[in-house]
Formats: structure tokens, sequence, C-alpha cells
């Protein structure tokens, strides 16, 4: 193998670990660990001002436009929940992603709705 190729694994491109894009942090340095099923969505800022953004919190970013879940950021990320915690969290104080803590009424499923999902779960 040339000496260019020792960091890049063929099938999955370069390599960098985890603890590299978190600048070595395991916790958020805001102290904010969101949960898993946490919704967020960015805040809308321009995107000129994400010049100074790493790639990974350029990608979080533009996966948050429309609101979603850690879980489901981490999925599209490829990354590990952990990293995408600490990257999340990074973002929240800056006023870039914000965590959406209540859902709105509309959004609720009806009793009614939810009494038919139960009833076709019953039934498989």
């Amino acid at each position: 193998m040339p000496a260019g190729d020792k960091w890049v694994d063929r099938n999955a491109g370069p390599v960098v670990r985890p603890y590299a894009l978190t600048g070595g942090r395991t916790q958020p340095a805001s102290g904010t660990i969101l949960d898993l099923v946490a919704v967020v969505v960015a805040a809308g800022r321009a995107e000129r001002d994400d010049l100074g953004l790493s790639p990974e919190h350029r990608r979080i970013l533009g996966l948050c436009r429309a609101p979603a879940t850690v879980a489901d950021v981490a999925s599209a990320t490829s990354l590990p929940v952990g990293v995408v915690r600490v990257l999340m969290a990074d973002l929240i104080p800056q006023g870039r992603i914000r965590v959406m803590t209540e859902r709105q009424a509309a959004a609720q499923p009806s009793a009614d709705r939810l009494t038919e999902v139960l009833n076709a779960l019953r039934s498989l």
C-alpha cells in the first residue's frame, strides 16, 4: 500500500477517529445532553454564517432544516450517537439549532387514531 493510502479504507473512505471530530470531548461543553428522541431544528440562520463550522456541523445543520431526532441525524451522518450529541450541543448556544420541547397540538394523533393502531396491532 502506498504511503498516501495509509489513512484511507477503500470501502469506508478517510479514517477519522470520532474523538477527533469532537476535540476529544465525550460530553458537551455546555453540559446539555440531548436525548435520542429529542427533536431539533435549525434556527434559520443564513448559510453564509456557517463558514466557520466543521463539515460535520454543516451536515448536521443541513439535516436539521426540517425537524429531526438526534437518532435520525446520527443515522444519516453515519457518526456515533455520542459524537452527534456533542456536535449538536455545540450548535445550541450558538443559536444555530434549537430543541423543540413540545409538540404542537395539531401534530398529536387523535384518540381514535391511536385506538385504530392498537386494534391493528392486536389483529397481527
